[in-house]
C-alpha cells in the first residue's frame, strides 16, 4: 500500500487494540478542540492531559509510558477540581462545559475497549485506572465550567434505577 493512502499502518489489524487507538487519538483530538471553548481550566493543565492521552494510545502495544510520575500529576490535577455532589446531573450547561460532558463520556468508551483487549493480552491496570480516572476528572471540570459560568447544574432523576449517594 502506498503510504498517502494509509491512513494508519494498524487499520487492517484484527484485533481491539487499535480500535482502542483511534478512540484515544479521537479523544486527544476532542479534548484539542474543546480547549478553544473550555474558558475557566487552565490550558497548560488540558494541554497535560492531550499529552497524557497521546501518551497511553501507544502504551498497549508499545511501552507503557504512563509512569508513576504522570499518573500522580493526573490524579492532583482531579483532586484540585474534585467536589461534592448529591445528585445525578444532565450533561448540559455552557459550551465548555458541554465539550467536557463529551470528554468524559468517550473515556468511558475507552475503558470498555481496553476491557476487550484484556481478553485478547494483559493491559497494566495504571492505564484502565487513567480512563476512568479522566472520565472522573473531565466530570469534575463540567461542573467547575459550569459553576464559573454561573450554570445552575440540572439534576437528573432516573425513572429506571434507584439511586442512593
Amino acid at each position: 500500500m502506498k503510504v498517502d493512502y494509509c491512513a494508519y499502518s494498524f487499520l487492517k489489524e484484527g484485533s481491539n487494540q487499535c480500535d482502542y487507538e483511534i478512540m484515544t487519538d479521537r479523544l486527544a483530538s476532542l479534548l484539542g478542540l474543546s480547549m478553544h471553548y473550555i474558558k475557566h481550566i487552565d490550558q497548560e493543565e488540558l494541554l497535560f492531559l492531550c499529552e497524557t492521552i497521546y501518551h497511553a494510545n501507544g502504551s498497549i502495544r508499545g511501552k507503557n509510558a504512563i509512569d508513576d510520575i504522570r499518573f500522580q500529576k493526573v490524579e492532583q490535577i482531579y483532586q484540585k477540581y474534585e467536589r461534592p455532589f448529591k445528585e445525578f446531573y444532565l450533561p448540559v450547561g455552557c459550551i465548555g462545559a458541554s465539550y467536557l460532558h463529551v470528554l468524559r463520556s468517550e473515556c468511558k468508551n475507552i475503558v470498555r475497549w481496553i476491557v476487550k483487549i484484556e481478553k485478547e493480552k494483559q493491559v497494566d491496570k495504571k492505564i484502565y485506572d487513567l480512563f476512568n480516572l479522566l472520565a472522573n476528572l473531565f466530570f469534575y471540570m463540567a461542573l467547575y465550567e459550569n459553576e464559573q459560568e454561573g450554570f445552575e447544574e440540572k439534576v437528573f432523576v432516573s425513572k429506571s434505577y434507584e439511586v442512593v449517594l
